[in-house]
């Protein structure tokens, strides 16, 4: 039971958020042309970007830890680089310019925040390579051995002490990033104008849920570390792909709902 739910968790969880996300960063795209008028075309671009970016990392999971002993390293860095280099930037840019407007968000912000985000990127993957202590075998599906880096057991002393950095670095970038663009999104669903909410009835909820999304895959993410750091429960990577799946779920909800509700006329006699 124990060997079922490891695959079920390192292997079918991600690539099932993943796939969530391959299909939103789709639906983006075709829906992004027909509705850049409300909400910018930043806005899509960046959902299109983020949402890709984001199934790309999750689907890549199986490939860390079923390649072999010397792929967890590699692969992991890749798929760090591109979470907090691409992705955090992305869809904080997403939802600034979803706030405020595309013509509002100056582009020297934007350059910015992906400056900053591959900085943190690339001082991640380096101390990444020195905090890591090799990898161990983590399960086996049949005769096959799925191997992960072992980053909280270095050497003898046990976890590098350049964990606590990585995790400074992956509270920022994409936690904060993602957290604060869920709160600022809940902030413009309840105070969106009442001139726009009388055109478009339906945006504060889409928005609501929009927010949960970011809220809910940022506190999964940050679950995972505050578990290791607090509890010295380490490992426990699928708590942010069930967060991550919960959150793709919660954005496919708000991306169906039409911008306004449909109005049903009764006749009386």
């Amino acid at each position: 039971m124990s060997e079922f739910f490891s695959i079920f968790a390192n292997v079918a969880v991600p690539i099932l958020a993943g796939m969530v996300y391959f299909a939103l960063a789709r639906y983006v795209k075709h829906i992004g042309p027909m509705r850049t008028l409300v909400t910018g075309k930043l806005t899509y671009d960046g959902a299109y970007w983020g949402f890709l970016l984001l199934g790309a990392y999750l689907a890549s999971r199986p490939f860390q830890i079923l390649l072999g002993p010397h792929f967890p390293l590699v692969v992991n860095n890749v798929r760090e680089f591109i979470m907090m280099g691409f992705f955090g930037p992305a869809v904080t840019v997403a939802m600034l310019s979803l706030v405020l407007g595309s013509a509002n968000v100056p582009k020297i912000l934007v350059r910015g925040l992906f400056g900053f985000g591959i900085l943190c990127a690339s001082l991640f993957v380096v101390l990444n390579v020195k905090a890591i202590g090799g990898s161990e075998i983590i399960f086996m599906i049949g005769s096959w051995p799925a191997y992960d880096g072992v980053w909280f057991n270095a050497g003898p002393s046990g976890p590098s002490p350049l964990m606590p950095v990585l995790f400074l670095l992956r509270l920022i970038d994409p936690v904060l990033l993602i957290f604060g663009a869920g709160i600022l999104v809940f902030w413009h669903g309840y105070n969106y104008p009442i001139e726009k909410r009388l055109l478009y009835n339906n945006m504060p909820r889409k928005l609501y849920y929009m927010g949960a999304a970011c809220v809910a895959f940022s506190l999964s993410m940050l679950t995972v570390g505050l578990l290791y750091l607090f509890a010295h429960i380490p490992n426990k990577w699928w708590i942010y792909y069930v967060g991550a799946l919960a959150a793709g779920l919660l954005e496919t909800v708000s991306l169906s709902l039409p911008l306004r509700r449909a109005v049903q006329i009764t006749e009386h006699a």
